[in-house]
């Protein structure tokens, strides 16, 4: 047998439009993949409300990771930028792991999903910021406030420092920002407990999990699945208890923002600004 080679052309794929009536539709209509789609309103969501911000008139910019060989076959990646053009201001997110970065780091180092090369979101100018989109870790309903209540079970006054959510047995409990796991394990009345130390003074905890899915000492990123909701230690019902502690002390959990920022500086910042400079030079529809 002769082996022999197929060539492979590397350039990304870039897609631009209106957003319309539905951004997601419009993208879609446009031929942007569903993943992309999803990934995209997630990033563009860290810096505004796709619902309140983003009207019919602005216009989405994309760039997805892309491979086509000489043969015909074509294969997408991950997406590698969102931007968003309203007029009076432009968004523009790259996709970067300032850990791995390199002068010529390749487009293609997400291509097999968007974790991938675990690179966060970077605007134009090397700052990132993260954000929970739910503002909560779980989705469902508030049902026990932060504060003095009567308690369920023990039938006296006592503080409650956190708040209850009550959500399916089995709903998926997420970290609302990047931590490290101190604790995961059971404890007292909080049944299967994770606590996160988010770093600033910043910490927060997770109980009555019906199953742990993370390990002390290891680090978690924002959004990432810690656990399940139960009803494990002192419960009535299947729900989350969610506490945040500032320098030790329990404060209400809606009161502080758990976002995480970074700055890129030196080497990683020129790597990066090379990596925009060469996604902005892709020309739409190639």
């Amino acid at each position: 047998m002769t082996r022999t080679a197929i060539a492979v052309d590397r350039t990304p794929l870039r897609i631009q439009g209106l957003a319309g009536s539905s951004l997601y539709r419009s993208m879609r209509a446009a031929g942007v993949p569903a993943k992309a789609v999803e990934t995209y309103i997630k990033a563009i969501a860290t810096r505004l409300s796709i619902g309140r911000d983003v009207s019919a008139t602005d216009r989405f910019d994309l760039i997805v990771a892309r491979e086509r060989a000489a043969t015909g076959e074509t294969r997408i990646g991950a997406l590698l930028f969102a931007g968003i053009d309203q007029g009076r201001r432009t968004l523009q997110l790259v996709r970067f792991a300032p850990a791995a970065a390199t002068d010529n780091q390749s487009d293609l180092d997400t291509a097999e999903g968007e974790d991938a090369g675990r690179g966060g979101w970077f605007d134009a100018n090397g700052q990132t910021e993260r954000r929970a989109v739910s503002g909560m870790p779980v989705i469902g309903r508030i049902t026990s406030g932060f504060g003095l209540r009567v308690h369920p079970l023990l039938g006296f006054t006592r503080m409650h420092k956190g708040l209850d959510i009550g959500a399916p047995r089995g709903a998926p409990i997420h970290a609302m920002t990047d931590g490290v796991v101190s604790f995961a394990g059971r404890t007292g009345g909080y049944g299967n407990f994770v606590k996160l130390v988010h770093g600033g003074g910043l910490a927060s905890g997770y109980g009555h999990m019906s199953r742990i899915a993370v390990a002390s000492g290891t680090r978690v990123r924002q959004g990432q699945v810690i656990g399940y909701v139960g009803s494990t230690g002192m419960s009535t019902g299947p729900h989350l208890h969610w506490e945040v502690w500032r320098n030790g002390g329990a404060i209400n959990p809606r009161s502080v923002s758990l976002a995480s920022a970074a700055r890129l500086s030196g080497p990683a910042l020129r790597a990066f600004k090379a990596r925009v400079a060469r996604l902005l030079a892709v020309r739409t529809g190639n």
